[in-house]
């Protein structure tokens, strides 16, 4: 049972991580009374909580209907794939320039906790890490409002991540797949080598895009 901390925050928080686990999926109505009762509160701290995920992108509310969770379209992806990139092609150009490899050690622990979540099936996890790992890549360039815009933008990749990881688990039989391009995404940073960083980062980009499409194929044919 949540307890009167910040009771919005962490119910939004609960219902975050049975979106980005795949537990809630894309189109997927959110019941309002069983919801309360299983994090066990009250319907009004519920609303506030389901607002809140309506104002980061992943829910959606319909007139007499209530809230959903985000359905994308292929429009939706691809928009925010491309400004993704933008941004941290961006963000790779100011790191680049400090030429400080001291600058990747906030990657450290999280990829240490996204190979445990992987080791341990937990795919929810795996999604945070997945997350925490691209935005700690960002803020380490030090702009604050490049920061900013990618945090807001990240809400809504979490949809796109939470399908890619699912997909990934159910045709590889577990998550250390996609830990181990993370780990050599990173190694390559500690390279300092310009053209090899470029182009693994866009090959990274573009391996996401692409399991992204092939998990909406999957999640449709199987209903």
């Amino acid at each position: 049972m949540i307890v009167q901390e910040s009771l919005v925050s962490l119910a939004a928080n609960a219902i975050r991580q049975l979106i980005v686990s795949g537990e809630l999926a894309p189109g997927d109505k959110l019941n309002e009374p069983p919801l309360a009762e299983r994090l066990g509160i009250s319907r009004p701290p519920l609303r506030e909580a389901l607002r809140t995920l309506e104002s980061e992108g992943l829910l959606e509310q319909s007139p007499r209907r209530g809230y959903r969770v985000v359905s994308m379209s292929d429009s939706d992806v691809d928009e925010i794939y491309s400004l993704r990139r933008a941004l941290e092609m961006f963000a790779l150009d100011l790191l680049l320039a400090k030429k400080d490899a001291g600058a990747y050690a906030a990657l450290d622990p999280i990829m240490k906790n996204m190979r445990s979540a992987a080791r341990r099936g937990d795919r929810a996890t795996v999604v945070q890490a997945n997350v925490d790992f691209h935005t700690a890549l960002v803020e380490a360039a030090g702009h604050r409002r490049l920061s900013d815009a990618y945090r807001s933008l990240m809400m809504q990749m979490q949809l796109c991540m939470a399908a890619n990881v699912l997909s990934e688990a159910r045709t590889k039989g577990d998550l250390m797949k996609g830990c181990e391009r993370h780990a050599d995404l990173l190694d390559c940073l500690r390279s300092g080598d310009p053209k090899r960083i470029r182009r693994e980062f866009e090959e990274h980009g573009e391996r996401d895009y692409l399991e992204r499409q092939g998990a909406d194929n999957k999640i449709v044919d199987a209903g």
